[in-house]
């Protein structure tokens, strides 16, 4: 008889956490032992300093400690552990920004049961596990940290700094002494490399790549 797969839950849901821990010991083959299941990141982190798992399954947006910043933490600290992302969020930046922090899997919250299983025991043999939302090619790119799009320039970095301060083009030409036709060039180009489709995504965007200083003026030596 084979030995369970230690997995630990962390979202900051309950009934998501309770509900996926019911189905996982509920499997006919037994293959499975949640060790634990925690809110946050940091009650993970705070678990694995007495005892051990083989993998997680984590949600990224949480309160306290996020699951991007908490793979960070097990990728030097606990590189044993292969963590599977199950998220609301399906973005190819933020698929990137996790498998370029060392997660070896990722599905949206619509997997069924029987993927999670899958994902589970694949990258529990340190193998790496994604479904359709990362093709080979993407994955390879992601891993190579490449973007199709390519990385955002320095004066677009600013720029958006303003953007998602709510300035207008006019308004950021005048702070940066450039004109408002290239403000809104700066514009397209961010929107289009960070799939954003209107300004008022880019907040968000800014907050899950941890640029949370982009919106204060007084930080923008930091971007440079």
């Amino acid at each position: 008889m084979s030995v369970p797969i230690k997995v630990a839950i962390i979202d900051d849901h309950t009934i998501t956490r309770e509900g996926i821990k019911k189905l996982l010991t509920q499997d006919f083959t037994n293959r499975f032992h949640v060790v634990g299941d925690f809110a946050n990141g940091k009650e993970f982190l705070n678990f694995l300093k007495k005892d051990t798992c083989d993998v997680a399954l984590m949600d990224i947006h949480m309160p306290v400690k996020s699951g991007d910043s908490t793979i960070d933490v097990l990728s030097n600290s606990h590189p044993d552990v292969s963590v599977v992302v199950l998220s609301m969020l399906t973005m190819d930046y933020m698929i990137e920004k996790v498998i370029a922090a060392g997660a070896k899997g990722y599905l949206p919250k619509e997997a069924n049961i029987s993927e999670i299983k899958n994902a589970l025991v694949t990258v529990s043999q340190k193998k790496m596990y994604y479904n359709e939302l990362v093709s080979v090619e993407k994955l390879r790119m992601f891993k190579d940290r490449k973007k199709t799009t390519g990385e955002l320039s320095t004066q677009e970095r600013i720029v958006m700094s303003y953007l998602i301060a709510g300035q207008k083009n006019s308004e950021i030409a005048e702070a940066l002494n450039i004109s408002a036709a290239t403000v809104k060039k700066h514009k397209e180009h961010i929107l289009k490399k960070t799939k954003c489709e209107r300004t008022g995504q880019l907040f968000r965007y800014a907050y899950l790549m941890g640029f949370m200083d982009f919106h204060d003026k007084q930080n923008l030596n930091s971007f440079k």
